[in-house]
């Protein structure tokens, strides 16, 4: 009996082996033509040999559909706003793919060529390191953050949310911070033209951005940016929106409040689609006193007309917000964190890890000093001393040009228009370092305001007769007029080989200048630093003083490549040239006039006797106006992409470029020419590997980067002289290796996952110089004195990343997001100048190792109306273990910081959660 039974348990596995090799599945993605990346929600449709079916795409844009006897099929791909896909496929004894590229459905210029001019890489065609942020994962992850927050899930990414303010995060990619990381904005570069920084509250992206791609290292950019670690490159929503309308609620923790809408005609008759936006938010802030004050607009009109595609962009975010400006202490934030450091607990310590020390309380008054009588006392009001106020207008106009088979055309020009600046305070002396209560570490408004209205105090009856206001609040203001264009061509030679080159220039007009902003009791201020001034003028709110200049920058690139394309094998070789000039206009040196073969400084009240004794005075002057500071930057680089297989590639890309200096590196505060200042090297090369298939995408690259003849410029004011250091000549060696991986592990199971390992150091011995305001060498210093940089890590960033990720969906609409991050060899930030002792020379503190749980999930109710409104609910809990860590070290203590005690840090936000409903119709 048995065997029988032994034999029919044979059989019944046999047959059912036999009929699970009978059947099999189709699957791939359904991706977005212009970004390469998935569309969720898009139907796929299968018919042929007896059958017909079908399945929704997941989150990537990934479906999968089974039990498909071996035959020919035709798949349809369909997704609303884009044109169909089909495809034939023929299963034989093996399961097949089909993934298509969708384009929209009102495209009638070559995608890719769109692509190529924004400078947008291209999976498996583009040679370089890059990853993605599709619409989907920024709308249930981001939050309440700023925009490069959600980058940290990238790997060799580091972005903090620095002092705590509302878009005063910084990004830093492979160690190099953003001064030198492009960001472009539609293909538009947003990078500051005299000092590189990014400044993120000028923009309120995250609920239009379409797109968020990260290049790092070399990147696709076919203009001349000041890209050393990579590109970050936004695209926003505009001519490809269907028709639709989106309003959100949200509010948070810290009395978080926002409230939105957008409204996107689709394509109407004469060819015509308009998509608007606007946003209102306000926030007490997660630092003390922080407070955020926000409106947002945007607005895109686009029209094709005949072979051009038209599209005009404006957008803009008027705001205000609190900021924390400087790190302090660690034992001020928490004695248990010092004591961790091995640090010793500090005076009025342990106010917690929100402390701001930059607001106080004021009740103003009037006073009679006649009649010694105090009357209009106002109530309690908080105040702010540092804050920042700004609004950056920018207009695009992008058009599109397939001029005929061959040659495709884009052009855009853009213009944007900044105005305002940054709160702080200042006294007579010229220190923005004003009075603070020692007991709570709050700026003491109340007692400046009593000094400078001429209170009287047991101490002192009669303090200030003439109510001139010492200590006040001043506008650091920074407004510009930026203007510029960027147009290039590509012309097809045969159906392998594209000629591209382009032309781009820009304009850029600096205004910088104090003014007084609020008195503080007093009736009046006197000049700082203005040699063309009356000493005895009385300034009042408005007024100038401290520093008035203006800065030019003039900008004009050039760019050529050529392409060699196959299905097989994509190589590219191109190269950028800039000729960038620098002009400096300063109203407070003393003017100058031109007598005696020179230019000879005739301040307020001076005189200068020429030798024919012709007198002269200030009135006889001119304004100071530096000539042209003029440089030359160029980059070469080259790149192929080999795909072994339909799902596996090689990458290889390597690069020189020759970097300009920016303006601020170019002249001190004092509007001098630092000495020797020439352009700096950069050499790249990187390797890389990527899976691609359709339920897992995997890349693997290495890259080593040399910066030569890197600069550093810092000022010190410790010793109450402004002393402005200048190191040059020295070399910093970044090299890694970068890991990112997506898995599909089910329909309803995703997972990410990233891993950057990072050796970053300095190369070499420096050559330093100080000066002093007039530019004199600093009192005990030597010209190009040596500093002995060599080997030392590179601080400011952590070195080593580790991230991983799951998007798991229960239910359908159901999902529910944990994303860990930890960050470790993280090197405190130093300033190079502090090591000049081979025999003391000592690396930087290392510090802890850094973890964050963040936690996002959301619903998307059933259509209602017909399937006409669509309701969803989102949420997140940012910090979920409320642990708290490092972010930002100070480099501010003029040494390099091995000693626990004098870290200067800013921590991360604790345990804060976010709520959102929306409604799409």
């Amino acid at each position: 009996m048995k065997q029988p039974l032994l034999t029919f348990l044979f059989t019944s596995l046999a047959v059912v082996s036999a009929e699970a090799q009978s059947t099999f599945s189709i699957r791939g993605r359904v991706l977005d033509k212009l970004t390469g990346e998935g569309l969720p929600g898009a139907t796929v449709q299968i018919s042929g040999n007896g059958v017909n079916t079908g399945a929704g795409t997941e989150v990537n844009g990934s479906y999968t559909v089974p039990n498909l006897k071996p035959g020919t099929y035709v798949v349809r791909a369909s997704f609303i706003g884009y044109k169909m896909g089909e495809q034939k496929v023929t299963i034989g004894s093996q399961n097949a793919v089909a993934t298509f590229s969708l384009n929209s459905d009102n495209a009638t210029l070559s995608e890719v060529q769109v692509v190529g001019s924004l400078g947008i890489a291209v999976e498996r065609s583009t040679p370089v390191a890059f990853s993605a942020v599709n619409e989907v994962k920024l709308r249930e992850t981001l939050s309440n953050r700023d925009l490069p927050m959600i980058l940290n899930e990238t790997p060799g990414v580091y972005a903090t949310q620095g002092g705590g303010g509302t878009g005063d995060s910084r990004i830093n990619i492979r160690g190099f911070d953003q001064r030198n990381v492009a960001v472009m904005v539609n293909g538009v570069p947003v990078n500051d033209m005299e000092t590189g920084q990014v400044f993120w509250s000028n923009w309120d992206l995250g609920d239009v951005t379409k797109s968020l791609q990260v290049q790092r290292g070399l990147s696709a950019s076919r203009i001349a940016v000041p890209s050393v670690g990579g590109t970050i490159n936004v695209l926003t929503r505009g001519f490809d929106d269907k028709r639709s309308m989106l309003a959100r609620l949200e509010t948070g923790s810290n009395n978080y409040r926002k409230a939105s809408l957008m409204l996107s005609s689709g394509t109407r008759k004469g060819d015509w689609a308009f998509t608007f936006y606007g946003s209102r938010r306000t926030s007490d802030g997660w630092v003390t006193n922080a407070f955020d004050d926000a409106w947002t607009y945007f607005g895109n009109v686009s029209k094709k007309l005949g072979s051009h595609r038209l599209s005009l962009t404006g957008l803009g975010s008027p705001q205000s917000h609190g900021t924390r400006s400087f790190q302090s202490n660690v034992g001020l934030y928490s004695e248990a964190k010092a004591r961790e450091l091995g640090a010793t607990p500090v005076a009025n310590g342990d106010k917690g890890f929100k402390y701001n020390p930059f607001w106080g309380t004021l009740q103003r008054y009037d006073y009679d000093r006649a009649t010694r009588t105090v009357s209009n006392v106002q109530g309690e009001e908080v105040l702010n001393e540092r804050s920042n106020f700004y609004h950056k207008p920018q207009i695009n106009l992008n058009d599109f040009w397939q001029v005929n088979d061959k040659l495709f055309v884009s052009t855009v020009v853009y213009a944007s228009y900044g105005r305002g600046g940054g709160v702080s305070g200042l006294t007579s002396g010229n220190s923005s370092t004003i009075s603070t209560i020692s007991t709570t570490g709050q700026t003491d408004f109340q007692g400046i305001y009593d000094r400078n209205i001429g209170l009287p105090t047991p101490n002192n009856p009669d303090p200030n007769p003439t109510r001139r206001s010492t200590q006040f609040l001043v506008n650091n203001v920074n407004s510009h007029r930026w203007y510029g264009f960027v147009t290039g061509a590509d012309y097809t030679l045969n159906d392998k080989l594209t000629l591209s080159a382009g032309v781009d220039g820009r304009t850029y007009y600096g205004l910088h200048y104090r003014e007084i902003r609020d008195l503080l009791g007093g009736d009046y201020a006197l000049p700082i630093s203005d040699r063309n001034s009356d000493p005895t003028t009385r300034l009042g709110v408005g007024d100038k003083l401290s520093y008035n200049y203006d800065g030019k920058t003039q900008w004009l690139g050039g760019y050529g490549q050529l392409e060699y394309k196959t299905p097989v094998l994509s190589a590219v070789v191109s190269g950028t040239i800039s000729r960038i000039g620098y002009k400096r206009i300063d109203y407070f040196q003393a003017k100058t006039v031109d007598v005696d073969g020179a230019k000879r400084p005739v301040g307020f009240g001076q005189t200068y006797k020429a030798a024919d004794g012709q007198v002269y005075t200030a009135a006889d002057g001119s304004t100071v106006e530096t000539d042209w500071a003029r440089y030359t930057g160029y980059s070469v680089k080259a790149g192929a992409n080999y795909n072994l297989t339909e799902f596996n590639n090689l990458f290889l890309n390597v690069g020189y470029n020759s970097k300009v200096p920016f303006f601020n590196q170019v002249y001190t505060t004092q509007g001098l020419l630092y000495p020797n200042v020439r352009p700096e090297g950069i050499t790249s090369i990187e390797l890389g590997y990527s899976i691609n298939y359709p339920s897992m995408k995997a890349t693997l690259n290495t890259y080593y980067t040399l910066w030569a003849n890197k600069a550093t410029n810092s000022v010190n004011t410790s010793t109450g002289e402004a002393i402005y250091s200048n190191v040059r000549n020295v070399d910093a060696r970044h090299m890694g290796v970068e890991l990112s991986v997506a898995q599909e592990i089910s329909r309803r199971l995703q997972l990410n996952a990233a891993i950057a390992l990072g050796d970053w150091r300095w190369i070499g011995q420096g050559l330093l110089n100080q000066t002093d305001e007039g530019g004199n060498p600093a009192p005990g210093t030597q010209l190009d004195e040596p500093v002995y940089l060599d080997n030392t890590h590179v601080g400011d960033a952590a070195q080593n990343q580790f991230q991983l990720g799951l998007r798991y969906e229960p239910i359908r609409g159901l999902y529910i997001r944990p994303s860990f991050l930890l960050f470790t060899k993280y090197y405190a930030a130093f300033n190079p100048e502090s090591i000049r002792n081979p025999a003391t020379r000592t690396d930087s503190y290392r510090l802890p190792t850094s973890r964050n749980l963040d936690l996002h999930f959301g619903y998307d109710i059933k259509p209602l109306f017909n399937d006409r409104v669509k309701l969803g609910l989102k949420a997140s809990v940012l910090n979920v273990l409320d642990e708290y860590y490092f972010t930002d070290v100070s480099n501010r203590n003029n040494s390099n910081v091995i000693d626990p005690n004098l870290i200067q840090a800013f921590f991360n936000r604790g345990r804060t959660f976010t709520v959102g409903l929306s409604a799409t119709l």
